[in-house]
């Protein structure tokens, strides 16, 4: 079972709040399993673009049809969106976490 992101929530996705909540370090891997999270959503949000489309061009008149699809597609958008909104949360905070300590970044 996945672990709930509570550090991006209780900082409201902003990396500069979260510096001051965090207690340690943010693993390479919270960033890899963030993109993957994100890139996983990619095929079945072609799939849904693609069938919105194909019932604007092939069914105009199906109004229930295509809100219906538009509606899946809004909802993989939103998964999509909170995963690049994390990914990017973890890369800001790590890139903030390198900086206090170096004085500089390799990002």
């Amino acid at each position: 079972m996945p672990r709930e992101a509570k550090l991006f929530e209780s900082a409201k996705g902003s990396p500069a709040r979260a510096l001051f909540k965090l207690q340690g370090n943010i693993p390479p891997n919270w960033i890899a399993r963030a993109r993957r999270s994100r890139k996983s959503l990619e095929p079945d949000l072609v799939a849904s673009m693609r069938k919105v489309r194909r019932l604007r061009k092939s069914r105009p008149k199906a109004h229930a049809t295509i809100r219906a699809a538009q509606q899946d597609l809004k909802m993989l958008l939103r998964a999509w969106e909170v995963g690049y909104s994390k990914e990017s949360f973890y890369n800001g905070l790590r890139a903030l976490l390198e900086l206090s300590r170096d004085g500089e970044t390799r990002r």
